[in-house]
């Protein structure tokens, strides 16, 4: 004869219906799912293809209309491990240094994004599917940058353009002439 009071021990010893869905990421959320399928774009909504065919890299990071992209790295490339998860808005280009012997001389052009929720900067490698006239304008919003943010970028290991890059800067993006 079953007790009709609702005693712990008879709420311990219920077994759950179903598995607990609660701790599962959607489909949608795994890195995964983005690298095959791809991802939507959280500035401007598009929708984004991470095929490497497409894009000419590996990782894709950045949508390639904007350039924006989300903030997921804490500590190095690829680690996933930031909580903050804003938008981190194109605001400038950068030469990466390259160890390569056969890389060239100037180095590797990137973008710089800011986030806008913590201000982190960081770089990322330009894909072959970026907007080129987007990232013309990037140079010459990176010329018009102030003077003690120029400082602080190259406070932060990042080395800005300057304007003696444009043509390297255009042969990059465009290929040499």
């Amino acid at each position: 004869m079953k007790n009709n009071l609702n005693t712990t021990y008879e709420s311990f010893r219920k077994k759950p219906d179903s598995r607990n869905k609660q701790g599962y990421r959607r489909l949608s959320q795994t890195d995964l799912y983005q690298q095959v399928v791809g991802f939507t774009c959280m500035h401007c909504k598009q929708l984004i293809s991470s095929d490497p065919v497409l894009s000419g890299v590996n990782n894709r990071n950045h949508c390639p209309y904007c350039l924006s992209s989300k903030h997921v790295d804490l500590d190095h490339s690829g680690d996933r491990m930031s909580a903050c998860k804003s938008i981190m808005r194109p605001i400038g280009l950068a030469w990466k240094q390259s160890r390569n012997k056969y890389g060239s001389s100037s180095g590797e052009l990137m973008i710089i994004h800011e986030c806008e929720g913590c201000t982190r900067l960081s770089i990322n490698r330009i894909a072959a599917d970026d907007d080129p006239d987007f990232i013309m304008n990037l140079f010459f919003a990176m010329i018009a940058l102030k003077a003690d943010f120029r400082l602080e970028l190259e406070k932060a290991g990042i080395t800005p353009l300057i304007k003696k890059d444009y043509l390297k800067m255009k042969a990059c993006i465009y290929g040499k002439n």
